[in-house]
């Protein structure tokens, strides 16, 4: 299951890299399966063994892309149409990125109402009592921070941003 590579010493062939990602807590316990040998054994079944809640590296890595890239190059792509693959990739996600930007702005036109004022603008949205919860505290709901503690005073909250657009 780990990678072979032969000696040698004018061209090393780098492994790799296994520092990159943080180590999950689901995955510190050895775990012993038997496998078939004819069975191919993938990150996948891997992490659905320590956990069935838990994702493969390949969809925890912070850069998919890269993960992309690198299977076109092992399959044996050309450069050409590698450089092609990540345009289209790119383009697919600049439209998925502009498609849920322009459905956010169509909500607010539909659901806000702005009243312009001198210094400021006033702006109203419909709000649901259904919305706030059985107690009342429903993030949805008016002033549903008011009177619960915040989340990021809590152990174990991500305070830094863990994504770039």
């Amino acid at each position: 299951m780990l990678p072979q590579t032969p000696y040698n010493e004018r061209a090393p062939k780098p492994h790799e890299s296994i520092n990159d990602l943080p180590v999950h807590p689901a995955t510190r316990r050895q775990i012993f399966l038997p496998a078939s040998e004819s069975r191919h054994f993938t990150r996948k079944d891997a992490a659905k063994i320590f956990s069935p809640t838990l994702l493969p590296a390949d969809a925890r890595i912070p850069h998919p892309d890269l993960i992309d890239i690198e299977r076109d190059l092992q399959s044996g792509m050309p450069r050409e149409a590698r450089l092609e693959a990540v345009r289209q990739r790119d383009e697919a996600k600049r439209l998925l990125r502009e498609k849920k930007v322009q459905k956010k702005l169509d909500w607010e036109r539909d659901n806000v109402v702005v009243v312009p004022r001198q210094r400021w603008d006033f702006r109203f949205q419909h709000i649901s009592v259904e919305e706030a919860g059985r107690d009342g505290r429903g993030k949805r709901g008016v002033g549903w921070r008011y009177g619960a503690p915040h989340e990021d005073r809590k152990r174990g909250q991500v305070k830094i941003p863990t994504s770039v657009e």
